[in-house]
């Protein structure tokens, strides 16, 4: 049995990270309708660019493979959230863009999504909250560092 007392510190958030990534998905994913958290997810990573991104830009932003991110547009897509097109100059690339009924989308459930984040970060102060969000960017930069820097998936 584990001694969480005397563990190393570093081991209980390697776990805890998976915990609280399965947790968020799942509360999400119940009080959420019409998307899942990671169209979600999506759809604040399109929020991101100034111009319509491509498939790659989009998956690079949400760091997760082309494949996956292909999967969750066209699920978007089939849902009426994103438009898909061709890129002007170069037709094999696609062209993501959020719709009205995701603007709308937003609208409707921006007090959902305030509640949510308040509970999620209830009991914590803004400083330890920053203090998180540097520690969080640290590994996610270090872990873009091990094996050479391909943190590519």
């Amino acid at each position: 049995m584990y001694n969480f007392d005397t563990m190393d510190k570093r081991l209980l958030v390697f776990g805890y990270l998976f915990r609280v990534a399965n947790r968020l998905q799942s509360k999400m994913d119940s009080q959420m309708k019409d998307l899942t958290a990671k169209q979600w997810f999506v759809i604040l990573a399109l929020g991101l660019f100034e111009q319509p991104p491509t498939l790659k830009q989009l998956a690079q932003a949400c760091d997760t493979s082309h494949q996956n991110t292909k999967q969750l547009v066209m699920k978007l897509a089939e849902k009426g959230f994103v438009t898909i097109h061709s890129d002007e100059k170069d037709g094999r690339a696609m062209r993501i863009t959020a719709s009205d009924k995701c603007a709308q989308w937003d609208k409707d459930n921006e007090q959902i999504a305030s509640q949510f984040i308040d509970g999620m970060f209830a009991g914590m102060s803004m400083d330890e909250v920053a203090g998180l969000s540097s520690s969080l960017m640290k590994i996610f930069e270090n872990l873009d560092n091990i094996n050479g820097g391909t943190a590519n998936v």
